[in-house]
């Protein structure tokens, strides 16, 4: 299997240093970001930071948050002093308890066991402070261009993928994942931010009180 970290190092250094283009699912959730305005913003699995961007445009503050050594460092191509972590998810999230408002997961969440997934969402549970929110979209079970149903199958709609680990989800899926949670927004839908169309899930779950 590949390494994840050396293959999406390498990917990041193949990339281009254009700048960074972001689509605007976040604009929905203006409200939400903006009674943030006095906490970061975690934005969780970065990658090329088309979220951090999008944020950093908008005067939020933000901690950029990838295991990607190379990701993090394209985020100073076009940020001043951009403030980062460098972290693998698995390992727990490199936070204090209930210390931030919203935590943004943007394609960075369906790369894992189901065991490791609930224990990441069980991290940012953590993390976040009593009703704030985690927005977030991952793969959709549709998402065919990006394989989906492809590979050797690890378990339900996880695969190996030419040595890479993918997951997608479905709806029950994700209702059962986020269970203990308020969830006050779900929508599946096609994005068109790639060469190829993408089906992805939209979410935005608020931490409840157990």
């Amino acid at each position: 299997m590949t390494d994840p970290r050396i293959y999406w190092n390498k990917q990041y250094i193949a990339s281009d240093n254009k700048r960074v283009t972001y689509d605007l699912w976040l604009d929905k959730y203006k409200h939400i970001l903006n009674a943030s305005k006095d906490t970061p913003i975690i934005d969780l699995g970065c990658g090329l930071g088309n979220d951090t961007m999008y944020l950093y445009e908008r005067h939020y503050e933000i901690i950029s948050c990838d295991y990607s050594e190379e990701a993090l460092k394209k985020l100073e191509l076009f940020i001043d002093d951009p403030v980062t972590k460098l972290f693998d998810m698995k390992d727990g999230l490199p936070f204090e308890s209930e210390s931030v408002k919203v935590i943004i997961a943007d394609l960075s969440l369906h790369y894992f066991s189901w065991a490791e997934t609930r224990e990441i969402v069980n991290e940012i549970k953590r993390v976040l402070k009593e009703d704030g929110f985690l927005l977030l979209r991952v793969n959709s079970v549709k998402d065919t261009n990006y394989g989906a149903g492809k590979g050797i199958t690890i378990e339900k709609n996880y695969y190996n993928i030419d040595g890479n680990l993918k997951r997608f989800f479905d709806k029950e899926q994700l209702e059962k994942l986020f269970v203990e949670w308020d969830v006050e927004y779900i929508k599946e839908y096609e994005m068109n931010r790639y060469t190829n169309s993408k089906m992805l899930w939209e979410m935005a779950v608020k931490k409840v009180n157990d």
